[in-house]
Parts: C-alpha cells; structure tokens; sequence
C-alpha cells in the first residue's frame, strides 16, 4: 500500500514536480525505506524521506509531517489511500487564484483491492461558510474523507496541529476546530481513494471509550458557538447513528457478526441513548438490530445478497 500511495502522488506527474514538495514520514518497520528508494528514484522534484525508529506514534507522525511541509497547502495523505489518476493536477489547478484555508475534494472509496463501493463528491463549487460547515460535519460521520481534504499551512498556526490526548479521533477534532474557525470550500472534482479494510485504524474505533471521547469532541464543537447547542445536540443524534451503523456494516461485510453485535451495543452506552433516536436512520438501525439477533449463517447470508445489491447499484451508477 506504501508502494502504491507513492506512486500515485510521483508516477506520471513529473512536470508537475516544481509545483510541490514530497515528504514521507515514516512511523513504521525499516522496509519503507527500500520502498521509497525504489519508488522516488529520479523524481525531478523535491522530495524527503524521514524515517522514525522508533516510531513516533500516528498522531506525532501527522503533526511531524505539518511542521516539516514548506508548501502554502497541505495534503496529508496516509499510506493505505492514494491520489487517482489525475487528481494531483485537479488539486493544483483548483487551488490556483484561490485563497480558501480548507478545501474538500470528492473522493472514491474503495476496498483494499481498489474496487469503488462508493463514490462521494460535489456537484458544484460550494463555499460553506464555518456555521453550514459545521453542521455538515456534526451530522454526516463520513462528510469528510482524510485524502481528499487540502489545508493552508497557516490555518495550523491559528486552531492547532493534530491533539495526541484526543487519540483516535483526532482528525474529527481538528476538523471541528478549522471548519468553525474557517468553514469549507468543496470542489467538485474527484481526486483521491479513501480505502476502507480490516487492518485500518479506523476499525478499531467502535468501543466505549472512543464513544466517550467523541462525546467531547461535540462537547467542544457546542462551546465554538458557531452552531447553537440545541442544533448541535440535534445533529449529534444523527452523527452517531451513522457512525455506529457504518461500523456494523463494516464488520457484516467481513462475516464477523460478533463484532457487529458488539458495535450495535455501543447504542445501549447511556450517553447514546440519551441522545435519542434519529429519524433519518431509524429503518437501517432496525433492521441492522433484527440482523445481528440472527443465527450467524443467515447473517452472513443476508449481508452477501446486500454486498451483489450494493454492487449493481454502483455498477449501474
């Protein structure tokens, strides 16, 4: 995946290369030097390879990757996503004659073997000034895709790099802190692959203690008073309905209906319940809740018709 996120930011762009800057902060085992070596070999541009041993953690390696970046704009892009054919160029012409400090940009996400399940990008050139941002990013868990988000490097001095005592959802707490300093432009074009697989850190996620830190993180967002805190508790409900069911249908896909029983039961944590029920997705939470009560061969047998539906769905999209 490595190999693979390199090359799609170095392979083919070269006359593109006195545009932007490279630097690979390497938080993992020595074999990603071989790998950046191999891939970075003649690339005409400038370019770093930074290798921590031991490592510095994920969240200190993001924040070690703001503080070495020179470039007026910052992408951070991790090693199991990667840019598309492309969409290097779509970000620079779309960043030229503007002034924005955060932009989005659409994004496939793909499975590990690159297959699009899903496809998330804007219709339009849209400004979203901080309190329609805001409400955006406290309603849709996945509003934001990681690889697809383009930063000016200054909006880091005014709300803050990475926070390390948030741990996991640290992406979602800074973005609360740029979209309610700034807002968001979305750009229409399409320019990443957000991949979603078992061993991402994302999957583990889905447990109580996550939950509790989330719930400040909207506890912080309240206190921006961008959004007042009836919308914002209103909006909460949403989020986290999406949020958990995201996570079930992750483990139903992987057969691992365990898993999925175990991230239902996040609803049953008292500080969701009192969140309350959202009506936006109150069907696919019943029916995830009839699902996982199954016996796990039908289960898994439900979960593989809806994957062929999910499938000629997008094909036929």
């Amino acid at each position: 995946m490595l190999e693979r996120a390199l090359r799609s930011v170095l392979s083919g762009n070269e006359r593109l290369a006195p545009r932007i800057e490279v630097v690979v902060s390497d938080n993992g085992p020595e074999e990603g030097e071989p790998v950046f070596q191999r891939v970075a070999t003649g690339w005409p541009g400038q370019i770093r390879y930074l290798a921590h041993r031991p490592g510095l953690g994920a969240i200190g390696n993001f924040n070690r990757c703001i503080s070495e970046a020179t470039g007026r704009y910052l992408l951070i892009l991790h090693d199991d996503d990667y840019l598309l054919p492309g969409g290097l160029e779509l970000i620079l012409e779309s960043l030229r004659g503007q002034d924005d400090c955060v932009v989005l940009f659409g994004v496939d996400v793909v499975d590990a073997d690159g297959h699009v399940r899903r496809r998330q990008a804007f219709s339009r050139r849209t400004v979203l000034e901080p309190s329609v941002a805001m409400r955006r990013l406290l309603t849709e868990s996945s509003f934001v895709r990681m690889p697809a988000l383009v930063v000016r490097r200054d909006a880091y001095d005014v709300v803050g790099v990475y926070d390390p005592a948030v741990g996991n959802p640290t992406d979602f707490d800074l973005l609360v802190r740029l979209f309610a300093r700034f807002g968001v432009a979305c750009e229409p074009a399409t320019v990443a692959a957000y991949t979603v697989h078992d061993e991402a850190a994302t999957e583990s996620m889905f447990n109580e203690g996550v939950v509790q830190t989330l719930m400040t993180i909207f506890q912080r967002a309240a206190a921006t008073n961008v959004l007042p805190r009836a919308i914002v508790r209103r909006t909460q409900a949403d989020w986290f309905h999406q949020w958990i069911l995201g996570g079930t249908y992750r483990r139903l896909r992987a057969h691992d209906v365990a898993g999925a029983r175990a991230t239902m039961a996040l609803f049953s944590l008292p500080s969701v319940r009192a969140l309350g029920w959202s009506g936006r997705w109150r069907p696919i939470r019943l029916g995830f809740a009839i699902m996982v009560r199954l016996p796990d061969r039908v289960s898994s047998l439900l979960v593989d018709a809806a994957r062929r539906f999910e499938s000629a769905i997008w094909a036929s999209w």
